[in-house]
This record gives structure tokens, C-alpha cells and sequence, in this order.
């Protein structure tokens, strides 16, 4: 690949710290309809994992009928709580997203409006001018690449000479299916390796400038 077009970046848990203030949330939405779950398995189950599949099966393995639509607001109400409160950005984030001068967007299996809030929080938000893609956009979420291609549809780019940059599992498997080059932010220790051409694997946002130039990428300052 000669030259990148774009690069795409998921959101929780790659710019921003929030899979624990998540994991937590679920936790929390869960206790209120009287289901009790341990925030460390909620972490590594289901990092990554869509609301929507996370409440069918939960709703599965207890025997019980949870309706998304009134699971959901609780929620998002316990999200917004934490991330006015304790929301961090991943380290090296902003300082990434000042150097890159290629075209950039966000694809998260999250709406619109938390990438908003938690991005426009910390400051990172004027990155990516209406270049918020989400699963909810097109009822169709991470790992199916089709978010990755309505991403670059949007930006009239060709996704395979796109990059993904993602922390979860689930976000490299729909890089990989859209025939991107996939750079898998493995910092948490409770990822699951994925051994393929097309992804590499690291530990520290720092490291993604020089991953691309060794490749003769300009996509940094």
C-alpha cells in the first residue's frame, strides 16, 4: 500500500479511556433489574461487544426477558454520569491526533452522541469535523465491516487503503473483513491475540508514528 487515505480510529478504549466506565455501567444497569455481575468478567466478556448483544446474552444465561428499550436509557443516563465525572483520554491521544495530517474519522459500535460527548470532553472532538460514523447509523455493528465501508463511502475514500486503529477484538475482525490494514492497540493485557497479515499488533499510541513511517507512510507531521 503506497499511500494511506485515510485513517480511522475507534473511540472507547483507543482515544478515550472508557471500557472500564462501561464495564461498570452494564454492571450497574444490570443491578437495578436484579441481576448481580462481576466487573472484571463484564470487562474481558464483553469489551468491544455491541448494548444491544451484550442484553441478549444476559437475558440467555439468566433466564429472564430484559427489554433493550428500557435497559438502554439506564444505561446511557450511568455512562454520561461517569464520564462527566471520571473520563480520561487515552495517554498520547491528543498528542497523536495534533500530528497526523492525512484524513481522519471515528467508527465506534457506540451512537453518535457519546462519541460526541466523551471526544468534545477532552478536547478531541475538532478532529473529526461530522466524521463520527456508528453502528447505529446503519443498524449493522463491529466485527461486520460494513461500518468500515459506509465510513469510507462517506468520505469517498477506498477502504482498503484505509488503516483501522482499535483496542477490541471485535473492531480488528470488521478492519480485517473490509481488507484494511489493522493496528491493534493491545494495552490491556486481557485482549485476545489476533495472528494476521494484515494486523499489528501494539502497546502505546506513541509507537503508531514510527509503525507507519518504517511502512513509507506519511501520515504524520
Amino acid at each position: 500500500m503506497s499511500m494511506i487515505e485515510a485513517v480511522f480510529f475507534d473511540c472507547d478504549g483507543t482515544l478515550v479511556d472508557s471500557e472500564v466506565i462501561c464495564s461498570r455501567a452494564y454492571v450497574a444497569m444490570f443491578q437495578e433489574f436484579g441481576i448481580t455481575l462481576d466487573l472484571e468478567t463484564v470487562f474481558k466478556r464483553f469489551k468491544g461487544v455491541k448494548l444491544y448483544e451484550i442484553i441478549e446474552t444476559i437475558s440467555k444465561e439468566y433466564g429472564v426477558t430484559l427489554r433493550r428499550d428500557v435497559l438502554e436509557p439506564v444505561y446511557r443516563a450511568e455512562v454520561a454520569r461517569l464520564f462527566d465525572t471520571e473520563l480520561e483520554a487515552i495517554a498520547g491521544a491528543n498528542t497523536l491526533l495534533e500530528s497526523i495530517k492525512t484524513p481522519m474519522c471515528v467508527v465506534s459500535n457506540g451512537p453518535v452522541s457519546k462519541m460526541q460527548h466523551s471526544l468534545g470532553k477532552l478536547g478531541m472532538l475538532h478532529y473529526f469535523p461530522d466524521l463520527l460514523f456508528s453502528g447505529y447509523d446503519i443498524q449493522r455493528w463491529k466485527p461486520d465491516p460494513a461500518l468500515m465501508l459506509h465510513a469510507a463511502n462517506a468520505m469517498k475514500v477506498n477502504v482498503e487503503k484505509c488503516i483501522l486503529v482499535d483496542d477490541s477484538s471485535a473492531g480488528a475482525q470488521s478492519g480485517i473483513a473490509a481488507g484494511m490494514e489493522v493496528f491493534y492497540f493491545c494495552a490491556d493485557p486481557h485482549n485476545k491475540p489476533i495472528d494476521h497479515p494484515n494486523v499489528t499488533t501494539f502497546t502505546d499510541l506513541a509507537q503508531l508514528p514510527g509503525l507507519w513511517k518504517a511502512r513509507g507512510w506519511e501520515i504524520t507531521r
